[in-house]
């Protein structure tokens, strides 16, 4: 069912008119008649939709970019953006194939709290679709979602996906293989006790980059040292500094993304420990100057597939896509990926 301020007005008794001043704010509008309204607005979760193509009947040109987050992290993109920088940088790389396309861009972040104006969003056609990141596999608003509304492009979500809807599509990072490479490469430079601090264990990059460290470490014949990261600097910093203070012996660190790599070398830096190689996952900006090493998603790719989706004209589109990653060791690398475009 549309929600429209048609709707809002036949359950209220009243005429559109009087719906479109409540929602204009105009003062000629008795009190009670008012809060009736304004109450159905809020039961319906309905958003006034003020754009003139879509009143017109034509077809917006707006994609929806919705990445997962809670209040802090907002917190955190309102501070400096830093712990939130492989989102920042998709949304940069997404924004530059909208622009290629003539589409528009509407971006936020979404938690369990407001995700009822995603809808509100798909079911007045404001958007054309949406790009979901960083949700966790299953969650019950993308499932709602999924069932309801298309199209939907859906990146790092499920790792075999099953496809009813026609319109819903899959983006997965090669998670697996580029941990595998990066665990591979510390155990090459001669280190035996290699520790991976995790990511998000309900998320599949979480999952997958820590089986696949597990499945080098267990190629070399060595144990696993895992310790739950949750994409946590606070958490990153603690583990590490616990680890030093117990003496637990460790050679080589693969960090689930950059920003806990950089925490991880800042301990090391502040307790005379520089000598031990650091991987992390993202290919933030800031990393090579750091002197780190870190895996790199073909962010340019990603960002071009999930755009180039909502495009009518393309024919027979693939359901499921894998973005390759590569082990960035140092600026020839990072340079030839042109991570700098």
């Amino acid at each position: 069912m549309k929600i429209n301020s048609t709707k809002v007005a036949q359950i209220a008794g009243v005429s559109r008119s009087t719906v479109s001043r409540v929602i204009n704010n105009y003062s000629n509008v008795p009190s009670e008649t008012r809060e009736k309204i304004l109450k159905i607005i809020d039961e319906l979760g309905y958003i006034p939709n003020t754009s003139a193509q879509v009143l017109a009947g034509k077809k917006s040109r707006t994609i929806g970019l919705f990445i997962y987050g809670d209040n802090n992290d907002k917190s955190k993109i309102l501070d400096n953006g830093l712990s939130f920088g492989y989102y920042l940088d998709f949304i940069n790389r997404v924004l530059k194939e909208a622009l290629k396309l003539d589409y528009q861009l509407l971006v936020d972040v979404i938690n369990d709290n407001n995700f009822s104006k995603v809808e509100s969003l798909y079911v007045n056609r404001d958007i054309i679709g949406g790009i979901f990141i960083g949700f966790k596999e299953g969650d019950e608003n993308i499932q709602k979602i999924i069932k309801q509304h298309s199209p939907i492009v859906l990146v790092d979500y499920l790792s075999n996906p099953n496809c009813e809807n026609k319109e819903v599509y899959y983006i997965n990072t090669e998670d697996f293989n580029g941990a595998k490479e990066a665990t591979e490469h510390l155990i090459n430079l001669g280190k035996k006790r290699v520790i991976h601090i995790s990511g998000d264990r309900c998320k599949l990059s979480g999952k997958e980059r820590e089986k696949g460290y597990i499945e080098a470490m267990k190629k070399f014949g060595m144990t696993p040292m895992i310790y739950n990261g949750n994409y946590s600097d606070e958490k990153a910093t603690e583990i590490i500094m616990n680890l030093l203070e117990k003496n637990i012996e460790f050679d080589g660190v693969f960090c689930a993304n950059d920003n806990m790599s950089y925490c991880v070398n800042n301990v090391l830096k502040e307790n005379g420990k520089e000598n031990i190689p650091i991987i992390g996952f993202d290919n933030l900006r800031n990393t090579i100057p750091l002197g780190l090493m870190s895996v790199a998603p073909d962010i340019n790719n990603l960002a071009k597939t999930a755009v180039e989706l909502f495009q009518n004209d393309k024919g027979e589109k693939q359901k499921v896509t894998f973005i390759k990653t590569t082990l960035i060791k140092g600026l020839k690398e990072y340079i030839k990926e042109s991570y700098l475009d």
